[in-house]
């Protein structure tokens, strides 16, 4: 037991070259956020553009280490600053969607003292008060000397993004592009066997008020010039009561700004996007994932193609930029299959297209379905659950095989890209000079990366 308030250093590990977005760190934004208004002392570090000698000074200047991760690469580069901060003598925290899924795992590792389980607003400042007394019994962390309590979830429906100075250099470092990702709502209640948001964020959809969240906005488009925001909910359009209500603030206050949302195209209709679009709302993504049925029934996506189909081409209609994502060699496919869900996407020819091969992410449902199907490799390690290497798949599909898996993918972009309806289409959004550079530098990029020039 201790008088002195621990000093926490936040660590983002998501190093440039594996993530060239400048997305503000919503996750440790928030949780130190907490922290600070609890009364703790906290520093931040991002691997994005921090340098790894400010890493070592903040390690020393810090009593308590804390690393938020996804399954995956960026695993990798936690372990890397939690090992760091071990040989320093500091105490270690590891937090986000891996530890929450796998806390048993985690804290078997001697570089992990304690594991956060849950949302890191609440178990972060419990587990500080903790650290000064340990009579304290902190919820949702998983430790060698504590009894494991779970943390319940957090309230957002009056939960405002609480800014303070030092996450204040985050999103100034971050935004630098005057386009935001921000959540409106918290936890998902699909079931599709890919994703692992109703196992982390819960079934029931937490939104905050509209009221609150346009006080969001307002803050910043004063503090950052935001001009920009994409809405980072699994189905920003799931009920529809509340989005009437924040698209009618949003006419209402006159915001003027600009915004896209995630969503499932049997969420839309053509009340709802009409509202949308008076509302700012200039696109969405749609996640159509397969042209087959059999394949959405498996992923539990329960929806239709012909909906899928439906409120796509109804968008496109209405004039939104539509992003739509696929995923080719599902469980059960073969290359007939993934051949349907290329022509789909070309057919549909909406703005943007994301091909993806499964990635079936340990403990998802997706991974027991690829398991049972006989494609996951034996041996695995963290970082190999990385939906942009398609060189050492997690999972391959005994009926295509791995190098006609890569194949087809490459197939499907250069296809898709070289449609002419996805090009005219993307040419009318063309506005000014900037819209040429960026659509020459996409095309670059996407060129470069499947033809290897």
């Amino acid at each position: 037991q201790t008088n002195m308030k621990p000093k926490v250093l936040l660590c983002n590990p998501t190093p440039s070259d594996s993530s060239p977005q400048k997305n503000t760190p919503l996750g440790i934004v928030y949780t130190g956020a907490a922290a600070e208004k609890a009364g703790y002392e906290v520093e931040y570090w991002d691997e994005r553009w921090d340098s790894k000698e400010r890493l070592l000074e903040l390690i020393k200047w810090s009593d308590v280490v804390g690393v938020s991760s996804f399954t995956g690469i960026q695993l990798k580069y936690a372990e890397e600053i939690l090992k760091l901060a071990k040989a320093n003598n500091k105490i270690t925290l590891l937090g986000g969607v891996h530890a929450s899924l796998m806390p048993e795992q985690c804290i078997k590792e001697d570089f992990i003292d304690y594991v956060s389980v849950g949302e890191g607003e609440i178990t972060l400042p419990g587990f500080l008060a903790f650290f000064q007394d340990k009579s304290i019994a902190p919820v949702g962390i998983m430790g060698r000397d504590v009894k494991y309590v779970p943390a319940g979830k957090l309230d957002v429906v009056n939960f405002v993004c609480p800014i303070t100075d030092k996450t204040l250099r985050l999103f100034e470092l971050a935004n630098q592009t005057n386009d935001i990702m921000f959540p409106s709502s918290r936890g998902c209640p699909y079931s599709c066997t890919f994703c692992q948001v109703k196992q982390f964020l819960g079934i029931r959809m937490r939104y905050k008020s509209p009221h609150k969240l346009i006080e969001e906005i307002k803050f910043l488009k004063e503090n950052f010039n935001a001009r920009g925001i994409m809405f980072q909910d699994s189905t920003f359009t799931f009920d529809w009561n509340w989005v009437k209500e924040f698209c009618g603030l949003m006419i209402s206050e006159k915001m003027d700004m600009t915004w896209m949302c995630f969503t499932r195209a049997d969420r839309v209709n053509e009340e709802i996007l009409s509202l949308m679009k008076k509302a700012g709302c200039y696109g969405m993504s749609y996640g159509v994932e397969s042209a087959n049925q059999k394949s959405l029934d498996l992923l539990k996506k329960n929806v239709k193609v012909e909906k899928i189909v439906e409120s796509v081409e109804l968008s496109l209609k209405m004039g939104f930029f539509v992003t739509t994502t696929y995923i080719m060699g599902i469980p059960g496919e073969d290359e007939a299959d993934v051949r349907n869900t290329i022509n789909l996407a070309n057919k549909l020819a909406t703005h943007i297209a994301h091909f993806y091969l499964p990635i079936p992410y340990p403990e998802s449902e997706m991974f027991f379905q690829c398991k049972e199907d006989g494609g996951i490799r034996p041996v695995l390690k963290w970082e190999d659950f990385n939906m942009f290497d398609d060189e050492h798949p997690v999972y391959v599909n005994p009926r295509i095989g791995a190098r006609r898996m890569k194949e087809l993918k490459k197939f499907a972009v250069r296809k898709y890209y070289t449609n002419p309806k996805v090009i005219i289409r993307n040419l009318k959004t063309i506005n000014s000079y900037d819209d040429v550079k960026k659509y020459y530098t996409a095309a670059k990029a996407i060129w470069g990366f499947y033809t290897g020039k």
